[in-house]
C-alpha cells in the first residue's frame, strides 16, 4: 500500500506531471501548425502582392504600348495628310503654269495677229499663184487679189513665194 499511497499523494499534489509535459507538447506542436499556416498565409500574400504587381507592370506596359500605336498612327496620319497637301499645292502650281502658258500662247497668237505681215497674193497672167512679202522686191508693186498674216496661210491657201 505504501505504492499505492504515494501515487494518491501524488495525485493530490498535481501527480506525476506525464499530463502536463503532454498538454505542454501538444500545445508546442499546435503553435508550430499555426506558424507554419501563418507563414504560408505571409507567403500567400507576398505571392498575391507579387502577382498584382505584375498585372499592374502589365497593364502599364499594355497602356504605354498602346500609346506608342496610336502615336505611330498619328504621325502616320499626319504624314498622309501632308502627303496630301503637298499633291493639292502642286495640282495648283501646274493648273497655274497651265493657265500662265496658255495665256502666252494668247498674248502671243494676238501679238502675231497684230504682227500681221499683210501678205500680198497675185495670180500672175499664166495663172500661177505668188505671194510677195514686204521685203520682196515686187511686193510695192503689187495689186494684192488677197491678204494674208502669215507665208503659212498664203501657202495653204495654194500660193508660192515669190522667186525675187
Amino acid at each position: 500500500m505504501s505504492n499505492s499511497q504515494t501515487e494518491e499523494e501524488k495525485k493530490k499534489k498535481g501527480g506525476c506531471f506525464g499530463c502536463g509535459c503532454l498538454i505542454f507538447i501538444i500545445i508546442i506542436i499546435l503553435g508550430s501548425c499555426s506558424a507554419m499556416f501563418n507563414d504560408n498565409e505571409e507567403d500567400d500574400d507576398k505571392e498575391k502582392e507579387k502577382t498584382e504587381q505584375v498585372d499592374i507592370d502589365n497593364k502599364k506596359q499594355v497602356e504605354k504600348e498602346k500609346a506608342e500605336r496610336e502615336e505611330v498612327e498619328k504621325a502616320k496620319q499626319e504624314e498622309k495628310e501632308k502627303a496630301e497637301r503637298e499633291e493639292a499645292d502642286k495640282a495648283k502650281q501646274e493648273e497655274k503654269e497651265k493657265a500662265e502658258r496658255e495665256e502666252a500662247d494668247k498674248a502671243k497668237q494676238k501679238k502675231e495677229e497684230k504682227a500681221c505681215l499683210n501678205i500680198r497674193g497675185n495670180i500672175s497672167s499664166s495663172g500661177d499663184k505668188i505671194y510677195h512679202v514686204p521685203s520682196g522686191q515686187f511686193y510695192e508693186k503689187t495689186e494684192p487679189e488677197e491678204t494674208f498674216c502669215t507665208e503659212a496661210e498664203a501657202r495653204s491657201a495654194g500660193y508660192r513665194k515669190s522667186k525675187l
